[in-house]
């Protein structure tokens, strides 16, 4: 006779038994990982990030081939991964491919916590090369080796947050430093043409909401993870991309988020001041021999061509392209920016030290890039006259206000070599009217006290050639009566 109590206690048992195995495994600690819907074969990867930072964690934007992690699959993936041990001054570079796994770990230490502030991170990857860059400054750079000719397959792209109980590597993990949080403010992706060799805009996300049609949440982990990916600690508040790692019971985002001085990228924002320079990182740079067969690699000379000039992009400076006419290309070793690319941005940014240095504010904006303009309406025209232009040893500076806004400035600064010799090394003192109340600066070593700033130049812009210029760039507050300062040559 069939007895239905029975069956009852039979399954009331099987479903208690499954719930207090899923509750046995589940992990104590929470993180966050967001994944792309499209997966992409080449291309250029821009993200603007404020990274974690406490032993034991990692923060980080990485591509991967869906499906490496099957049994028997070929595994391919690169990555960007910033340690958040020893207060988060190191970045790990990483191809991983084939089966069994083979890695090729670069470790590159910035001169500046990466969790102290927001960097722009740039990852290329061509059928040649693929290459990693920190805040426009090429750190590690490898070439046509097995590792890049093995990844073969498009690849997802996604940002995660978690921690390895890897001591070893990231350092012993506590509890005690939880919540942290991985901040990202946008990404851009530009596709690579194959045969004219150069990237092109193909979209930018400024995260003013989570778009489900091109981004999804984790939900699960893997081995050597102390924290399950939670949808929950994905978050997105005032324009910027909150992944969390939390404990179990705090899950989510409920504090400010950090401002981003170095860039204007929110639609909704106007520049806003930082305390710290978040584009003139100094990176130092080495390969890792451990867990890998590594592949011969070079760290690529970042000495900009600048072709008569140079381009702001969105608070990063990067060379203009001499034989590019669209889009972004390769050229003497170094990412560059065709000039209709450049030009086609909204103000503030554009071409700057050249003969078409002076941005205007009519600037086309149908072009394909975001168009993304800083919202006060009471910014007066993006260019102003050059305040001056002393010249010393063959070396003259010019100074320009790019910016100039109800109670902030953005100066942008040109070096020039109009001597008959190569110059190695410079320096360049402004003396304001006022105190410049810095708030910011990229592409130079900033200092000074009063009303007098000095800056000199960084590892891989300090050598300019016969006719060449190099630029860098400078932003603060004001009381809303703004005099452009003096340049001279120290």
């Amino acid at each position: 006779m069939f007895n239905y109590r029975s069956v009852f206690l039979l399954l009331t048992t099987f479903f208690i038994t499954l719930l207090g195995s899923i509750y046995t495994n589940a992990k104590p600690y929470k993180g966050a990982e967001i994944y792309s819907a499209d997966s992409t074969k080449y291309g250029r990867y821009v993200m603007r990030m404020r990274m974690a930072e406490g032993s034991g964690l990692l923060s980080t934007f990485f591509t991967y081939k869906n499906g490496s992690e099957a049994s028997g699959a070929v595994w391919e993936e690169i990555d960007i991964e910033v340690l958040g041990k020893n207060d988060a001054y190191q970045m790990q570079s990483n191809i991983i491919v084939g089966a069994p796994r083979q890695t090729t770990e670069g470790l590159h230490t910035a001169s500046q916590s990466l969790a102290d502030d927001y960097h722009t991170y740039v990852l290329e990857w061509t059928p040649d090369y693929v290459a990693w860059f920190i805040d426009g400054q090429q750190v590690r750079r490898i070439n046509g080796s097995n590792f890049v000719t093995s990844l073969v397959n498009p690849q997802s792209m996604r940002f995660n947050i978690w921690a390895s109980t890897s001591e070893s590597w990231v350092g012993a993990f506590s509890p005690s430093i939880l919540p942290v949080y991985q901040f990202v403010n946008y990404m851009e992706y530009y596709a690579y043409n194959t045969s004219t060799k150069s990237f092109t805009f193909s979209w930018r996300d400024d995260f003013n909401s989570f778009d489900t049609n091109r981004w999804s949440k984790a939900d699960w982990t893997f081995d050597g993870n102390y924290v399950d990916f939670d949808p929950a600690n994905v978050v997105i508040q005032n324009g910027t991309l909150i992944l969390a790692l939390t404990t179990e019971n705090a899950k989510g985002f409920s504090g400010v988020v950090p401002v981003d001085g170095g860039t204007s990228s929110r639609s909704s924002s106007s520049v806003i001041s930082s305390s710290r320079s978040s584009s003139s990182t100094v990176i130092s740079s080495s390969v890792a021999t451990s867990r890998s067969s590594i592949a011969s690699s070079s760290i690529a000379s970042s000495n900009a061509n600048t072709n008569g000039g140079q381009c702001n992009w969105y608070g990063t400076l990067y060379p203009l392209c001499a034989n590019t006419s669209n889009g972004w290309g390769y050229e003497n070793n170094r990412s560059c920016i065709s000039r209709n690319t450049c030009a086609a941005q909204p103000a503030p940014f554009g071409i700057v030290g050249g003969a078409s240095s002076v941005a205007s504010s009519s600037r086309s904006s149908s072009s394909n890039q975001s168009s993304i303009t800083p919202s006060s309406s009471s910014r007066s025209s993006v260019a102003s006259s050059i305040a001056s232009s002393m010249s010393s040893g063959g070396l003259n500076c010019t100074v320009r206000v790019t910016n100039n806004w109800g109670s902030g400035y953005q100066l942008d600064v040109v070096i020039n070599n109009s001597g008959t010799a190569t110059v190695n090394g410079w320096s360049v003192s402004l003396t304001f009217s006022e105190n410049p109340q810095r708030t910011g600066g990229w592409n130079a070593t900033i200092s000074g006290s009063g009303n007098l700033v000095t800056a000199s130049n960084v590892n891989w812009n300090g050598t300019i050639g016969q006719g060449q210029s190099v630029s860098f760039g400078l932003q603060g507050n004001h009381d809303g009566s703004f005099v452009a300062p003096t340049c001279k040559i120290n």
